[in-house]
């Protein structure tokens, strides 16, 4: 006697199946990566292009990207922008924190002033950042650290590229 075949076109609409249910998650993923409003990252705005002299590139591949950030003292970070999230990374050791204007692209200033942590060994400190649309940077002092000190710890940020 021969072995039934009623199982190969139930095998197949199963496959059939995984298959459209992979396509179409597969197109919904790429819908939410790739759906940031344009407008809030313009061409030509990435940090690395507009703030050069405080944005350095030291590690990129398809995945991610690690910027050097530098901000000195009494000069403003051009408008910019960070178009995926990321981990910012900087040293901390205590003492005055910085007095930091912050400006966004609709013009609103966000002001954090300098205040008085206690000083410690130092340690790292790491925030989450989500995509920042157009803005700029302006540290109006660091009471207490001298710009020579500072110069040696530049912050990192580490950009995870899964928006473009």
């Amino acid at each position: 006697m021969k072995p039934t075949n009623r199982f190969v076109p139930l095998r197949k609409s199963r496959v059939i199946g995984c298959l459209v249910i992979g396509c179409a998650v597969l197109m919904f993923w790429h819908l939410y990566a790739y759906g940031q409003d344009k407008s809030d990252f313009p061409d030509g705005y990435d940090a690395v292009q507009a703030a050069p002299k405080s944005h350095k590139v030291i590690f990129e591949n398809a995945l991610v990207r690690v910027l050097e950030v530098t901000e000195p003292v009494g000069s403003t970070v051009p408008m910019h922008h960070h178009r995926w999230p990321s981990f910012f990374l900087s040293w901390d050791t205590g003492g005055p924190t910085p007095h930091v204007r912050y400006r966004r692209g609709d013009g609103s200033v966000r002001d954090t002033p300098s205040h008085d942590e206690p000083v410690h060994a130092g340690r790292w400190a790491v925030q989450w950042m989500n995509p920042e649309p157009m803005h700029e940077v302006e540290i109006v002092e660091r009471p207490g650290k001298s710009d020579k000190e500072l110069a040696r710890i530049p912050d990192l940020r580490i950009e995870i590229k899964c928006r473009p």
